[in-house]
């Protein structure tokens, strides 16, 4: 089966709900958007247009083939740049002392001490905070560029401060209903979000353009899926087409060299993943060993973890004609370090943005990139 990759445009301001209420009741009346969508309106988008091209696809004893069909994505582009979430085991700051210049905290496990307590589980590292310090706000994204960096980078405190990247623009609109008088109805008052994908800055002194697609990769033969379609809430219209294989972004040779050689290494969540364990992949035995769904001969030893807050995921079951049952995520941008086990080299090219989630793997979730840690906490 032939992989397709497909860039997706917003022609519309487009609305990913998040998971709060969205009701006539008090504290509900904003509609607010995700700043990516889930990977799984991705899947369900490009699948409903594939299905609406082979004849039958939709009948009950066929529809499930369809639904099995690989998608792996998004992949946010601005301007033709991937963008990647920032990684959890880095901390952007204002560094007081050296006159309140930004700065990158490089977060690393470190050794227990004999008289050391930590409620982690036995056998994990708990991650060394150099300084007590309150987080930059905004850094929302990293570049392709700076992401390359910081994957080869295994430990120091001289990594330049990347590129603040907020994400798409959010317009946020209020909306009244209007009663037969022309007068505004008590109470029917709300407001929705939706993303903009498309960013004009047009002044004397700067003249910006910035223009936001998301990459998907499908695998299916056809060539037809591009075009206008519907997409996310609200019925607003997202159009597809065919993008080069290059804005998939591929492992860069000097990192997949180290890698392979590498016996510390760093996954790092490219799309939010769902685990059988919560935050802990169900592919780890109980002694924290196991191998990433993609690569049966790679052997990983969990040593630490820098996880974001959950986040729940739910959606509508066409076939069952109900809401899908919640499951909670590891986010986007969390990081885990593994030791690897045995002299076999990383498979690199079984893992590079394959998928390492326990569930909804077929839907994109769990995309990782791999990168080098230090043990010894030493710049190299």
């Amino acid at each position: 089966m032939s992989e397709k990759i497909l860039r997706i445009l917003g022609l519309d301001t487009l609305l990913f709900r998040d998971g709060r209420p969205f009701s006539n009741e008090p504290g509900a009346f904003s509609a607010r958007t995700l700043t990516v969508p889930l990977p799984g309106t991705i899947a369900g988008f490009l699948r409903t247009r594939l299905g609406n091209r082979m004849k039958g696809a939709w009948n009950p004893d066929k529809s499930a083939e369809v639904l099995k069909i690989p998608v792996s994505g998004p992949i946010l582009h601005l301007n033709s740049s991937p963008m990647f979430h920032t990684p959890a085991d880095a901390l952007i700051y204002c560094d007081e002392k050296g006159g309140n210049k930004g700065k990158v905290m490089c977060l690393r496990p470190i050794p227990m001490k004999e008289l050391d307590g930590t409620n982690i589980p036995d056998g994990m590292r708990p991650m060394d905070v150099l300084e007590d310090v309150k987080p930059e706000p905004d850094y929302n994204l990293w570049t392709w560029q700076d992401m390359q960096k910081w994957l080869l980078y295994s430990y120091g405190t001289t990594f330049p401060v990347p590129t603040k990247i907020q994400g798409l623009p959010i317009e946020e609109r209020v909306h009244v209903e209007i009663s037969d008088v022309g007068t505004s109805e008590e109470g029917k008052l709300f407001s929705a979000q939706f993303l903009s994908f498309e960013h004009h800055i047009w002044k004397a002194d700067e003249k910006k353009h910035d223009k936001w697609s998301l990459i998907a990769r499908i695998e299916t033969e056809r060539d037809d899926l591009t075009g206008v379609g519907q997409l996310g809430g609200e019925n607003r219209s997202a159009i597809v087409e065919l993008a080069e294989a290059g804005h998939w972004p591929p492992c860069p040779d000097d990192l997949k060299k180290k890698l392979e050689s590498a016996k510390l290494v760093r996954m790092v969540l490219a799309t939010p993943a769902v685990f059988a364990c919560g935050w802990k992949p169900g592919w780890l035995a109980p002694n924290l060993t196991g191998s990433p769904p993609s690569a049966s001969s790679c052997k990983l030893k969990l040593i630490a973890a820098a996880i974001k807050r959950r986040e729940p995921v739910s959606g509508w079951d066409y076939l069952k004609r109900g809401p899908k049952a919640v499951r909670w995520m590891v986010p986007a941008g969390s990081v885990y370090f593994f030791e690897v086990e045995g002299n076999s080299d990383m498979p690199v090219q079984d893992l590079w943005l394959k998928s390492v989630s326990d569930e909804l793997s077929q839907d994109g979730y769990g995309l990782a990139l791999w990168g080098i840690w230090n043990d010894n906490n030493q710049e190299k």
